[in-house]
C-alpha cells in the first residue's frame, strides 16, 4: 500500500470519496495537517511522495521534503498558492483539477449577483433582528454584465446569466476574438449562439465602463495581482456592482472598501480574500462593516458534487503519474 497525504481541509470536504479510494485502490489517502513545517517532517519521515493540497500557500519545506518525481496535486483549479518554479527546480510535478468546479463557482456567482440586487443579506439580517424594512431591488433581466476571465467558469456563468436571466454579457479574455474562436474550435457567431454572450473583447477598461455588474474570474499572476484597485473602480459606473469569485489577491481590499464607502460603486459581493480566514488589510477598513457588501467564506466551489469531483480528479492525477508516467497526465501545470 502506498500512502498519499491529503490536506485535512480537503479530506474533510470529500471524506467519503477518499475513503472510497482507500477501499478500491492500493493507495492509502491519509489526512494530515496543512502546516508546511509539520507536513514536510511527516513526508520525510514516512517517505511519502505525493500530497493533495488545499489553498494554503507553501513556500519552502514542502518542496525540499518531497522526492524528485514527487507530486503536489492541487485540490481545485487555482494554483497561485504553489511555487511552480521551486517545484520544477526540485523535480516535483504540480497538478490541478480543471473543469470539475466550473458549475459550482458559476452558480455561486449567480446567487451573489441576485442576492446583492435584491438586498437578500440585508433583508435577512434586519428581519432576524426584529425589523421590517423591505428595500426596493433591481432585476437582472436586460442588465449588462462583464465577466473578466472567460474560461470554463466564465463561460458557464455566461450561459446561466444570458439564457437564464436574460442579461447582456460581455466576455473579457486575454486572446483576440480570432484567437478565442480558434481556441474554442468554432467561429465567433457560433460561440455567441452557444454561450449567449453579446460581445467578446480583451479591452478591460472598455468592458467595465458601461457594465451594471463586473464579475472577476481571472487567475492571479504578476499582471493581474491587485488589478481591481482605485483606478479600476473609478472606471466603473457609480451604480455598478462588483463581484469577486476568483482570488482575493486580484483585489486591493482597501481600495474596494473606499470605493464602497465613498459611493464610487454601488455594491459588491466577495467570496475570496487575500488572507483567509479574512483579516482586514487596515483595521479601519474592515469590509465586514459595510452594509453594501455581501461576503461569503470562499464557498464558491464548496458543494458536495464539486468536492467529490475535485478529490477524484486530484487522486487520478497522482495515480496516473505514478503508474503511467507524467506524459499520461493532462493536468500537470508546471514546466
Amino acid at each position: 500500500m502506498k500512502t498519499i497525504y491529503v490536506s485535512k481541509t480537503c479530506y474533510k470536504k470529500a471524506q467519503e470519496t477518499f475513503e472510497k479510494f482507500n477501499k478500491q485502490t492500493d493507495y492509502v489517502f491519509e489526512s494530515v495537517d496543512d502546516n508546511e513545517l509539520s507536513l514536510a517532517k511527516a513526508i520525510a519521515l514516512n517517505n511519502v511522495s505525493a500530497f493533495i493540497a488545499d489553498i494554503v500557500p507553501y513556500q519552502k519545506e514542502l518542496y525540499e521534503a518531497l522526492p524528485a518525481g514527487g507530486i503536489i496535486a492541487r485540490y481545485g483549479v487555482g494554483h497561485d498558492s504553489i511555487d511552480k518554479e521551486l517545484a520544477s527546480a526540485n523535480g516535483i510535478y504540480v497538478t490541478n483539477t480543471p473543469g470539475v468546479l466550473d458549475n459550482a463557482v458559476a452558480e455561486h456567482a449567480c446567487w451573489m449577483l441576485g442576492s446583492v440586487s435584491r438586498h437578500v443579506h440585508q433583508a435577512h439580517q434586519s428581519l432576524v433582528e426584529g425589523d421590517w424594512n423591505p428595500q426596493v431591488g433591481v432585476e437582472l433581466k436586460n442588465k449588462k454584465v462583464t465577466i473578466l476571465g472567460f474560461g470554463g467558469i466564465g463561460q458557464s456563468l455566461c450561459q446561466k446569466l444570458s439564457f437564464g436571466f436574460g442579461m447582456q454579457v460581455t466576455g473579457v479574455g486575454r486572446s483576440t476574438v480570432e484567437q478565442f474562436a480558434l481556441k474554442n474550435q468554432s467561429n465567433i457567431e457560433q460561440l455567441k449562439a452557444k454561450l449567449g454572450f453579446h460581445n467578446y473583447t480583451h479591452n478591460i477598461d472598455e468592458a467595465i465602463a458601461d457594465a451594471d455588474y463586473v464579475v472577476l474570474l481571472m487567475p492571479v499572476s504578476a499582471e493581474t495581482q491587485h488589478m481591481a484597485n482605485a483606478d479600476f473602480f473609478q472606471k466603473m459606473k457609480p451604480s455598478a456592482v462588483f463581484v469577486n469569485s476568483a482570488r482575493g489577491a486580484l483585489v486591493c481590499e482597501n481600495n474596494l472598501y473606499d470605493a464602497l464607502n465613498q459611493g464610487v460603486i454601488a455594491a459588491a459581493a466577495v467570496d475570496v480574500f487575500e488572507v483567509e480566514p479574512y483579516v482586514p488589510q487596515s483595521t479601519d477598513k474592515d469590509l465586514r462593516t459595510l452594509s453594501n457588501l455581501l461576503v461569503t467564506p470562499h464557498v464558491g466551489s464548496n458543494t458536495v458534487e464539486s468536492n467529490a469531483a475535485m478529490a477524484t480528479s486530484a487522486i487520478q492525477n497522482i495515480i496516473t503519474i505514478i503508474e503511467h508516467g507524467a506524459n499520461a497526465c493532462p493536468n500537470i501545470i508546471n514546466p
